[in-house]
């Protein structure tokens, strides 16, 4: 979950809750308005309709400075600055609207309690969330968020009753009061992507309905002498535009970024790192990824077979208002054969956003069912044979009472990172963090003694001009012992190239290029339990 606003998607970080019903003139018995404040006040419900939350604002208060006594005015004003993500601002105005002696709107516990737990007064939502409960039927309770967030607040309270062991720190050179969010790290562990709201930016405005600045996609490196992430710097090359833009992914290899751009109801691009290091103008990824609903997310397995995304897509399999697909490769850009896996991996609430580790079968995604802390959190499945396993949360500190969104794993399973927005986040906002997950023993594996840490192989290299010395962006194929073709796979366009594969297996590896002399490597991958072993093959081409 990105942080670009649901007025230019459905949902990309910052999840603007769902709205609970609309106030009309008629409903509270009181002196009645003049005519140019009725006007007012039906431009102001238009606005809030129609999802314009800051211009809503604005009329409700104008006419809060015209009349006294108006607690409906007062609460829309509210719920118009909840929308906003305003929330002690929301508090302020629901704290002026007095219904005593009044009819209270049938949502105004559930916007109250959903505005004290996310300013983390837990207690104090609670009470609100058993009124908002009162006077419906069993069916209205099970579907009501009154009831969701009620066991949010038992989750909360069980998680941190047993913390797990991880440490969990912002990442202070990436972090400012700004939106830092949609982190993805490259499969080697040295370049950190993400997007963020702040000042610098390309556009430098700031989207006044969300009062925040435009979002464009940032990275850092990682310094291994000082053992720290560099100063971030703006993505270089023809991604990041006066507009939101929003990182959502990386490939394998570190030279493909996936990309989200809100055409379309919200599509995820691709875009291509040249030689000189900047990245190309995003394009649209092809097959049956992209649709007329909402797309985000994009995780692409280390073998490059199947893209992982989030989609609103409404076909066979669907179980609600975001899910997660699997869609499989046909050609370089193209994925086709879109598949829901169902539940118990998607459920009837939202899941955001969307990870695979490298090992191709442990799945990381944020969703805020009922399992979760409070709003997103972060949980796992694994494939076994044919079924995900049933997704589990992977507790306090990871996640917490706010939203957690776009976790990523290392390949040696030993750090994560998260975009979170919890109490210590600078401005309120989203943050990233890393975690040390040393100690930590994933859900999934508790049944073993200790850290279960993951087994990835793969073989890695570059493909170079013995001559120039210049990269070579070829096809490269891999063929086990007994000659079988594997896979056929391309360098980037500086020449490398990075692929799991299966150990304890012995491979050929051919470069046939016209122009230059054939050449093949044959090596062993070796399979050492619970590391990741790469076997790196760099190929120096004659020209014949």
């Amino acid at each position: 979950m990105n942080t670009i606003p649901k007025s230019f998607a459905r949902r990309l970080a910052l999840p603007i809750l769902v709205i609970f019903g609309l106030l009309t003139n008629g409903l509270f018995a009181q002196e009645p308005l003049s005519v140019g404040q009725r006007l007012k006040l039906s431009d102001a419900n238009q606005n809030f309709r129609t999802g314009y939350f800051l211009e809503a604002k604005k009329g409700y208060e104008a006419l809060l400075l015209e009349v006294q006594d108006r607690p409906e005015i007062n609460f829309m004003a509210g719920k118009s600055a909840f929308n906003l993500r305003r929330y002690q601002e929301a508090l302020a105005f629901f704290g002026q609207a007095d219904f005593t002696g009044k009819e209270v709107p049938e949502d105004y516990h559930l916007y109250l309690g959903k505005a004290l737990f996310i300013t983390y007064q837990i207690d104090s939502s609670k009470s609100h969330f058993t009124l908002a409960l009162q006077g419906l039927d069993e069916k209205e309770k099970a579907e009501s968020d009154a009831s969701l967030y009620l066991s949010y607040i038992t989750n909360r309270e069980a998680f941190m009753q047993n913390p797990e062991k991880v440490t969990l720190k912002p990442i202070s050179q990436v972090n400012t009061p700004g939106h830092e969010s949609s982190s993805c790290l490259s499969l080697d562990g040295k370049t950190l992507f993400f997007t963020s709201s702040r000042k610098e930016n390309t556009g430098t405005g700031k989207d006044e309905a969300f009062d925040m600045y435009f979002q464009d996609i940032w990275y850092a490196t990682w310094d291994s002498s000082s053992q720290a992430w560099s100063e971030p710097s703006l993505l270089p090359g023809d991604v990041n535009t006066p507009e939101h833009d929003a990182s959502l992914g990386i490939n394998p290899q570190g030279d493909l970024l996936f990309v989200y751009k809100s055409e379309q109801g919200g599509n995820i691009y691709y875009t291509r790192r040249k030689r000189t290091g900047e990245y190309r103008e995003p394009k649209p990824m092809e097959g049956q990824v992209n649709t007329s609903y909402f797309e985000s997310g994009a995780s692409m397995s280390a073998d490059r077979k199947k893209l992982y995304i989030i989609s609103e897509r409404e076909k066979r399999g669907a179980q609600g208002s975001g899910d997660i697909w699997i869609l499989h490769k046909d050609s370089k850009y193209a994925y086709d054969q879109q598949e829901n896996p169902g539940a118990p991996l998607n459920s009837i609430y939202d899941e955001n956003s969307v990870f695979i580790h490298p090992d191709g079968k442990t799945l990381f995604f944020s969703s805020n069912r009922a399992e979760s802390m409070g709003g997103y959190d972060i949980f796992m499945s694994r494939k076994e044979g044919s079924k995900w396993l049933p997704p589990v949360n992977l507790g306090y500190p990871i996640n917490s009472a706010g939203d957690e969104v776009y976790f990523s794993v290392s390949p040696d399973g030993n750090k994560a990172w998260v975009s979170s927005r919890r109490p210590e986040s600078m401005g309120g906002s989203y943050d990233i963090y890393e975690i040390d997950l040393r100690e930590y023993v994933f859900p999934l594996d508790r049944k073993n003694e200790g850290p279960q840490k993951p087994t990835v192989c793969m073989i890695q290299g570059k493909v170079l001009s013995k001559a120039t010395a210049e990269p070579l962006e070829i096809e490269l194929e891999l063929f086990n012992a007994n000659g079988k073709l594997i896979e056929r796979f391309e360098t980037g366009e500086n020449g490398t190239y990075l692929l799991t594969v299966e150990g304890n297996q012995d491979y050929v590896l051919k470069a046939t290029v016209p122009g230059f002399k054939p050449a093949e490597e044959s090596f062993r991958v070796e399979r050492l339990e619970g590391k990741t072993n790469a076997v790196t093959k760099v190929f120096l081409l004659e020209t014949q």
